[in-house]
């Protein structure tokens, strides 16, 4: 039971870096260095280059890799890691196993096409937010302190008066 916990923990950490991989791809519908090299690896034929763009807008897309080729290589991947998940296991649990590939597939698909047609929230201090988040006094949870900051830029409030010192708009 161990050598299928493995295996399984393998498929899903794989299909969860692929997914991030093609989410990294820039810009929307083109390819990387590191995608392409999964491709090749998985034995994925990518889309053809002029056909990658209207493919992403076609899909609503917002960044990543075509939608239709990160699924191609999800497929891929997880039909490589079949037999080796399945090995070790009873006919009933391989019928179980076999479902939870299915349902693996559909919700990294799902999660990839809503993951890639997000709207890109561009700011001023989006990269400020994100960094000091990650920081080892950032905090994830609830802050003990608001900061009101502009609607417009979303820059911090910084003086007594309700107006923005970045782009003079209304707080």
């Amino acid at each position: 039971m161990s050598a299928f916990l493995v295996a399984w923990g393998d498929v899903v950490s794989g299909a969860h870096g692929l997914v991030d991989q093609a989410l990294e791809v820039d810009p929307l519908g083109g390819t990387s260095v590191a995608w392409s090299a999964s491709l090749k690896q998985l034995k994925v034929t990518p889309i053809e280059e002029d056909e990658r763009l209207p493919t992403c807008q076609k899909n609503k897309q917002t960044k990543g890799a075509p939608v239709p080729e990160v699924h191609a290589a999800l497929q891929a991947f997880v039909s490589s890691k079949r037999a080796l998940v399945l090995a070790t296991l009873t006919p009933e649990q391989r019928t179980v196993a076999e479902a939870g590939l299915v349902t693996l597939l559909e919700h990294a698909k799902a999660h990839y096409a809503q993951k890639a047609s997000e709207p890109v929230k561009r700011g001023l201090f989006k990269h400020a937010k994100v960094t000091a988040s990650k920081h080892q006094y950032g905090t994830k949870s609830g802050p003990e302190v608001y900061v009101m900051e502009c609607p417009v830029c979303r820059g911090p409030r910084q003086t007594e008066s309700l107006s923005c010192v970045f782009c003079g708009a209304d707080l």
